[in-house]
């Protein structure tokens, strides 16, 4: 038991009664190592040489006499500034007496640090593991381990030959009731995930202090606490531990390959395919990720006996920036070989890489989950807590030690300092680059007006016409006889009222109603002629004839709605560009355009035609939008036929000519010439446009 008295005139904390300390495997430089022991918390603390003696003559409460001490005792040689390094470590790890007697952390503060990640300790399973142990001994011989490995090949096998049923169940997946399969099935996964940590660590002789739920940001998780595998001194035994939840769903995923295989269909078999397709592929995905502290980051740490890899990585890694950016000599932090130590900190800069993007991924979820005030205001809160302080933390060290960094390396950085301001403050920047569509400057569709017979046709694909070209001729029979009847009609009535036929003198009333009629009809007539010249289809500009149904023929009807043509005047075109508000507010009608169309590498030039002043409710065409390969992202509160963007665009229209015709729509990307800014200033009035388009202010 660690349990010495602070003595001396000079205030010197004492070790907490309870602190236990075992000795632990040697370090990869064969020096040997320790463990302290906090039962409380269920935590451990590697320490090695030096720290162990510096515990050992902790009374003497001053740090020059344990230094002088340690240095006289063995063959170390500690600086006074190593105890007080360790005193800072053991305070900040709440390993000291004085450290414990603080007052407790606010609850809003430690709401603020772990509401992302919260445990709820739910069962303390050590008696039953224990009795349960006996009967699921097999499971850990090597007879049982080949069984699963044939399972899983025979499955496999099984599954190839009836591929088309493995394609309609993850269709099947898609539905409501394929989400509450997923759903039973995961939890069922990660029982017998946790199950495994539990099991191998009872058969190791380390007790496992309970089992519960993590909450992920509000996401349930089962967990199990094996904090006691420290106490291992093989690093094999504890790569069993760490890496027997991922094998326990591996094992349940063969065994459920194969016996869905040969099961009828049902809900037992529905069961077992999600087992074996989606919850072990989501354990991977997760789970065996070494750069956050799950199952893969144990493994990975067991596998190359160095525990505490990320915390010992980050020391290298700081090391390699200070050196390297700010020309400090500190001594390494540990001695290793020179690969050894390149792949830590490359490894260190993965896992920051990576828990940027999980942490900014993470403050995207929470600002989705609360209404808009309270999302951004958590967004904010995550990337300061996770993102800004760890950052703030390291350049606190940088400005602390200014003093020490040379001369030459200050100037440097001043220089750089000063060119990253210009190039971020001129404003030299001028160039708006902008998605579209280049679409035919003129297009004109040939429709027939109404039901008509084609009688003679004198088009082709890539004839080209002249304005006032006759396209094809129609006939409609109907409308035909239908005017010959009304000409007849009022002819008859007009010759009724001049008494063409005997009468001579009738009553006025008589004459009245047939002049009447005559009028009628005579309109009705030339109504019907006027319907019959709809029919003349000519051209009305000049281009090219395009699309041409090919079931349209000499003798074959033609429907109103049926296009039968295009003439595309090809060599004028126009874009239909889209920039955000910002962007719309730096251009002007009249400017040039460039136009660059996708996969092609020619130029077109135009102008600025017009700028609307609200943005648009659909894009003008799929191309642009981001479910079609395009790069505009589509609302996905609305149905996706109405093509309406997630975020305000502003339609630009550019019109020019060119020498080779368009032959159909193109994606395009359009750059424009607009009012000088700085890049800074870009960016700050998107972010401030962001923050109020999404709080909803």
């Amino acid at each position: 038991m660690l349990s010495h008295a602070a003595a001396g005139p000079a205030p010197w904390p004492s070790l907490r009664e309870e602190l236990q300390i075992h000795a632990a495997g040697a370090n990869r430089d064969g020096s040997p190592a320790w463990h302290i022991c906090d039962p409380v918390r269920n935590l451990f603390f590697r320490i090695g040489w030096l720290e162990f003696e510096i515990l050992q003559r902790w009374r003497l409460a001053d740090p020059q006499r344990i230094a002088r001490e340690v240095a006289d005792a063995t063959t170390l040689a500690p600086a006074p500034d190593d105890v007080d390094g360790f005193r800072s470590f053991l305070e900040r790890h709440q390993l000291l007496s004085a450290a414990r007697q603080k007052a407790p952390m606010p609850l809003w503060r430690w709401l603020l640090n772990n509401y992302l990640f919260i445990r709820i300790p739910l069962v303390r399973p050590a008696q039953w593991l224990q009795r349960l142990l006996p009967w699921v001994g097999w499971l850990f011989t090597r007879w049982f381990a080949g069984l699963s490995a044939l399972a899983a090949v025979g499955g496999l096998v099984l599954a190839a030959r009836q591929w088309d049923t493995v394609e309609a169940n993850l269709r099947g997946a898609l539905s409501w009731d394929g989400v509450v399969g997923f759903a039973g099935a995961l939890i069922v996964s990660k029982l017998l995930h946790e199950l495994g940590h539990a099991l191998v660590s009872t058969k190791l002789g380390v007790g496992v202090g309970h089992m519960g739920v993590a909450l992920l940001v509000m996401w349930p998780m089962a967990y199990t606490d094996t904090g006691e595998s420290w106490k291992l001194e093989r690093s094999r035994h504890r790569f069993a531990i760490a890496s027997a939840g991922i094998a326990s769903e591996l094992v349940l995923a063969a065994w459920s390959t194969l016996l869905w295989a040969f099961l009828p269909d049902g809900d037992l078999r529905s069961a077992l395919f999600f087992l074996a397709t989606t919850a072990w592929v989501m354990t991977l995905l997760i789970n065996a990720s070494p750069f956050m502290r799950f199952d893969g980051y144990y493994m990975l740490a067991d596998a190359i006996d160095f525990p505490g890899l990320h915390e010992r990585a980050g020391q290298q890694a700081r090391h390699f920036l200070r050196r390297w950016l700010l020309g400090l000599d500190d001594p390494l932090p540990e001695t290793l070989s020179t690969g050894f130590r390149r792949l830590l900190i490359a490894f260190a800069f993965a896992t920051w890489l990576y828990r940027l993007v999980l942490f900014v991924g993470i403050a995207l979820v929470v600002y989705h989950a609360f209404f808009k005030a309270l999302g951004v205001f958590l967004f904010f809160v995550e990337i300061a807590v996770f993102v800004g302080r760890p950052v703030m933390a390291e350049l606190r060290v940088w400005r602390e030690r200014r003093a020490e960094i040379p001369r030459r390396r200050k100037r440097g950085w001043l220089l750089a300092a000063v060119a990253g301001g210009l190039v971020l403050w001129l404003p030299w920047h001028a160039s708006i680059s902008a998605p579209g569509v280049i679409k035919a400057g003129s297009e004109q569709p040939v429709y027939s007006p109404f039901a008509a017979r084609v009688t003679a046709l004198d088009i082709a694909d890539g004839a080209d016409v002249q304005p006032g070209r006759e396209l094809l001729m129609l006939d409609a029979p109907t409308q035909a006889e239908e005017r010959d009847k009304a000409r007849a009609l009022a002819l008859a009535y007009t010759r009724a009222a001049r008494g063409a036929l005997g009468l001579e003198e009738g009553p006025a009333a008589q004459l009245a109603v047939a002049e009447q009629q005559a009028s009628r009809w005579e309109a009705e007539g030339r109504a019907r002629e006027a319907e019959l010249l709809r029919l003349r289809l000519v051209a009305s500009q000049a281009g090219e004839v395009r699309d041409v149904d090919p079931l349209v023929g000499q003798g074959t009807w033609v429907a109103p709605s049926q296009l039968i043509a295009m003439v595309v005047d090809g060599r004028r075109w126009r874009v239909e560009a889209l920039v955000p508000e910002h962007d719309r507010q730096r251009l002007s009608r009249g400017s040039t355009a460039t136009v660059i169309v996708k996969g092609r590498t020619r130029k077109l030039q135009g102008q600025v035609r017009a700028i609307d002043s609200s943005p648009v409710k659909r894009l003008p065409h799929l191309l642009l939008a981001q479910d079609h390969g395009g790069p505009i992202a589509l609302n996905p509160t609305r149905p996706k036929n109405e093509l309406r963007p997630a975020q305000a665009w502003f339609r630009v229209l550019v019109e020019g000519e060119s020498e080779t015709p368009l032959l159909a729509v193109r994606e395009v990307r359009v750059h424009f010439e607009g009012t000088r800014e700085s890049i800074a200033r870009n960016w700050i009035d998107n972010a401030v446009s962001v923050v109020i388009q999404q709080s909803g202010f």
